[in-house]
């Protein structure tokens, strides 16, 4: 593993203004990267590296996948999209906790 890779595995991420967590590879919504806790939706998304504000500035979701959300892709997506809605936005700026 990446050095860069094994300090984003160690680190969680607290969002609050969204705008330098990036939102399928840091640690912010649970314990792991949402590329983990979603890899069909990961490996289907366009943009991999959009930041959680990008994403989550427009209704619906600036979000953009490759293939169509069918099965079990949607069934993920629906999980995804109810655990976004509880994310609070404030005006401070993100901040990072070490995973111990």
């Amino acid at each position: 593993m990446r050095v860069k890779e094994t300090f984003f595995h160690r680190v969680k991420f607290i969002v609050a203004d969204e705008t330098t967590t990036r939102f399928w590879e840091d640690t912010w919504l649970g314990n792991t990267p949402l590329a983990l806790q979603y890899p069909s939706l990961y490996h289907i998304a366009q943009r991999k590296d959009d930041y959680v504000a990008t994403i989550l500035q427009t209704v619906p979701l600036n979000i953009q996948f490759r293939r169509s959300l069918v099965g079990e892709r949607w069934a993920s997506w629906l999980h995804l999209v109810r655990r976004l809605m509880d994310v609070q936005l404030s005006d401070q700026g993100d901040t990072l906790n070490w995973k111990l």
